[in-house]
């Protein structure tokens, strides 16, 4: 399965620059989505069920930073899989896992979303914490499950010379490999796809409405920004999200229905490096447009400053003071005094 020759067709600055790519979007995997995990850990007004799936998403987030995207980019450097066939399975595994999660988390947001803007009054007792929690339980063993098909013979994990990476074989040509692959695009990735775009679509019509019937003077300027706020939102995210992954998508269903042959290798490269980046720009698109995550990162930043200033205050007050003629005088004038 392994090609362990050098394939180096690919030139040397695209190389350098994909490395460059990939190694900024890792650091920006790992540091976002820790600190989201942190920042609802220490932040009591973000243990609700909207920020638990949240947390699910940038734990699935952090498996493409910590294992995917590091092997991604010694491949990338090598042009070539280097490192075995269990590795090279492994790193398979690990992102069917991680981005399946990862729409699977961003599908129930959607949801969440869909019944807190056009359900206010009821969303707390559609939304609960233990609903929240065999949601998300439902999410990765969904994601485990259609990771793993392939190590039982469902399927087929291969190395693809044109990305230097090991994935599906969407192309295979036997009946379950064909089934798999079809029923991997259909239930993985097109039907929370479509949940996503009704979730938001429904969300930016009742934004628009709210927008329309604000009547009274005096609240329009409030109301109207928060609508018009929630609805920028939903563009934002949605925008993103099609950027990042139409042309992974598009790669994928031509795999499918058409031979790997008659695709540039160089878009193939393209729509991974923009898939994986997905998983840097969730952070920034879910937490830092919320005002209760944005307070709790300034509390987060001002308890770790007050932190180093009391440890540095601590460690002026305990160091020695040398002691100076002067000083020593004076020290031995206040002991004649005092005896």
């Amino acid at each position: 399965m392994v090609n362990d020759s050098q394939y180096s067709l690919v030139p040397v600055t695209e190389v350098v620059l994909s490395a460059t790519f990939l190694c900024l979007v890792n650091i920006g995997i790992i540091v976002g989505n820790f600190l989201v995990l942190i920042i609802v850990w220490h932040t009591s007004k973000l243990h609700e069920p909207n920020y638990f799936f949240l947390c699910s998403l940038s734990v699935a987030d952090l498996l493409v930073g910590l294992i995917y995207c590091p092997l991604l980019i010694v491949s990338v450097v090598k042009q070539s899989w280097v490192l075995g066939n269990f590795m090279c399975h492994a790193h398979a595994v690990t992102v069917g896992i991680s981005l399946n999660a990862s729409l699977m988390n961003l599908c129930a947001i959607s949801v969440d979303r869909y019944y807190f803007i056009t359900r206010p009054l009821r969303y707390t007792e559609i939304v609960t914490r233990r609903k929240t929690v065999i949601g998300i339980a439902f999410v990765w063993f969904h994601s485990v499950f259609w990771a793993i098909g392939p190590l039982f013979g469902w399927g087929e994990y291969i190395y693809e010379e044109n990305t230097a990476t090991c994935k599906p074989n969407w192309n295979g040509e036997g009946l379950g490999d064909k089934l798999y692959a079809f029923c991997l695009g259909l239930v993985c990735f097109l039907l929370p796809v479509l949940v996503m775009i009704f979730a938001y679509s429904m969300i930016y019509k009742a934004a628009r409405k709210q927008l329309r019937n604000i009547q009274i003077p005096g609240a329009v300027n409030n109301e109207s920004t928060k609508t018009h706020k929630a609805a920028k939102t939903v563009l934002v995210i949605i925008g993103m999200f099609f950027l990042c992954w139409s042309v992974y998508t598009t790669v994928s269903l031509w795999k499918l229905f058409a031979s790997l042959r008659d695709l540039p290798p160089r878009l193939v490269r393209i729509g991974l490096y923009l898939a994986v980046s997905n998983s840097c720009v969730n952070f920034y698109i879910y937490a830092i447009r919320d005002k209760v995550f944005r307070k709790g990162l300034r509390h987060l930043f001002a308890r770790r400053r007050s932190f180093y200033e009391e440890e540095g205050n601590r460690s002026n007050f305990s160091r020695p003071t040398r002691m100076t003629p002067s000083h020593s005088m004076d020290l031995g004038v206040i002991h004649q005094t005092a005896i």
